[in-house]
This record gives structure tokens, C-alpha cells and sequence, in this order.
């Protein structure tokens, strides 16, 4: 059976980067250094028709510019998870930062495009939910279901934490053609984890909320791109990003994990 299974091929090189289809963040990350790595992104595809790919390319944490040896390389690429991965497809779009000639120092850089996926499946999505840039105390709100999220983490109330992120955990089954079984042990596995003596880190006023999605997703990042919601470990010093979106259903007054 075919089963289409769209990835992100890309490389970093001194630069903040937010990757996302369908203006949903798949990747946010400072690469102080270089990352060359490949993106599963069928998640952030909620069904067949075209899709947007969008590219930020930002200043490292703490500049205002580009740095002058800023690269980034991307393309999607198409294989099908029916067979092997490593063969693949088709490379359906390719993008490189184009070379600052005239080193004037710039403050980012931002590329679109777009391409047709045809998926047999089709994702609880946040498409129909409320317009989050029309709430008011939506930093509030934010906040309020970070801290339900720590309360219950830190509290070893797992049966409940894995209800939350039922939606999510749905979804990302569905995406990427896993079984009900693959899909309890990845629950499984995460709590597994967390118990080894992981607890979540309290969100700072400094973390900034960021609206994806055309205006239906929130999420919270650390000033170095990374989600907000830490945990921390201990007993080894590890520490552990939990990768979170939020979205306000109609009808409703509190955000769900989705």
C-alpha cells in the first residue's frame, strides 16, 4: 500500500531557523554551529491538496543580524512508507539562502512555496477553531494550561497527561501510518522517561507566546527557538523539550493540546 510520507531535507549553518507547512512551526531551532538533518512533517498535513512551506531564517539568540556565514539548504522530498525510506521518491522543491554579495547586514530572511500532497488520510484539525488573535487575555490563558500541564506532570498524574495529548497523539498516528500499539508505546515511552526523575521547569515571563497556524495555534518558546515546556532531570542533568500546540475549540473558553 502507498503510503506518502513527506520530509524536510535541509541543512543549517549559523542562523535561528522556524520551519513550517501550512504556517504550522515543525522545527524551531538557534543552530549556533551547523544541523544537517532530514524533518518528518506529515503531522503539519492535515489533508490531501497544496500545501505552504515557509522558511525563517533568523538572527542567532542575542543579534540583530544575519551572521555574515549564515547558510540554509532545504528541500521536501517524497517517499512512500509503504517501502524502504531510504529510497527516495521524488525532491519535489529546493531552496538555498541565496549569498549576501553585498554584505549589507541583514535582519532575516523569509521564503514560500508551495506543493501538492495527496494523503490518504485526514487529521482532527485546528482549522475550524477560534481566532486566536481575537482574545484578549490569550497570554493568560497560555500560561493557565502551562501550569495545569506542570501541576500534572509534576504530580505523577500520567493517566491525565496522556489524555491531554490524546488529540496530538491521534493525529501524529495517523500522519505517519502507526498502529494503536505504536501509538500506546510512544505514550508509554515518554512517561517512562519522565519518570526516571524528570520534572517540568515553571514558564518565565520571558518566554514568548507565538501564534501559528494562520491565527488557530499558540505555543510558548524559549528565546533560543526552543518550546518552553522543559523538563529537567535531576539526578543527571538532562534536560527534555516537550513540543507543544494549543488551540481554542468553538464554544469553548480553555486551550486543548492538539
Amino acid at each position: 500500500m502507498y503510503k506518502p510520507y513527506f520530509v524536510i531535507d535541509f541543512s543549517a549553518v549559523n542562523c535561528l531557523i522556524d520551519i513550517r507547512i501550512n504556517d504550522v512551526s515543525v522545527l524551531s531551532m538557534n543552530v549556533d554551529g551547523q544541523i544537517s538533518t532530514k524533518l518528518p512533517v506529515n503531522n503539519a498535513i492535515t489533508e490531501s491538496g497544496q500545501q505552504q512551506v515557509s522558511y525563517f531564517i533568523l538572527p542567532l539568540m542575542g543579534e540583530t543580524s544575519l551572521h555574515k556565514d549564515a547558510k540554509f539548504l532545504a528541500s521536501v522530498c517524497l517517499y512512500d512508507a509503504g517501502e524502504d525510506l531510504i529510497k527516495m521518491k521524488k525532491e519535489i522543491n529546493k531552496f538555498e539562502l541565496p549569498d549576501n554579495k553585498a554584505g549589507i547586514p541583514l535582519p532575516s530572511f523569509k521564503y514560500e512555496d508551495s506543493f501538492s500532497a495527496d494523503v490518504p488520510y485526514r487529521l482532527f484539525t485546528w482549522k475550524n477553531s477560534q481566532n486566536l488573535s481575537e482574545i484578549g487575555n490569550l497570554r493568560k490563558l497560555v500560561d493557565s494550561s502551562y501550569k495545569d500541564i506542570e501541576k500534572i506532570i509534576n504530580n505523577a498524574q500520567y493517566k491525565q497527561f496522556a489524555n491531554l495529548i490524546q488529540k496530538r497523539e491521534d493525529n501524529i498516528t495517523t500522519s505517519m501510518y502507526l498502529s494503536e500499539i505504536e501509538k500506546k508505546e510512544r505514550v508509554s515511552e515518554l512517561i517512562d522517561i519522565i519518570e526516571t526523575g524528570f520534572k517540568i521547569m515553571p514558564v518565565s515571563e520571558k518566554d514568548i507566546m507565538v501564534i501559528y497556524g494562520y491565527d488557530k495555534l499558540v505555543t510558548l518558546r524559549k528565546q533560543d527557538g526552543n518550546s518552553a515546556l522543559l523538563l529537567k532531570n535531576s539526578n543527571t542533568g538532562e534536560e527534555l523539550n516537550l513540543e507543544i500546540q494549543f488551540h481554542l475549540e468553538q464554544g469553548k473558553t480553555e486551550l486543548s493540546i492538539i
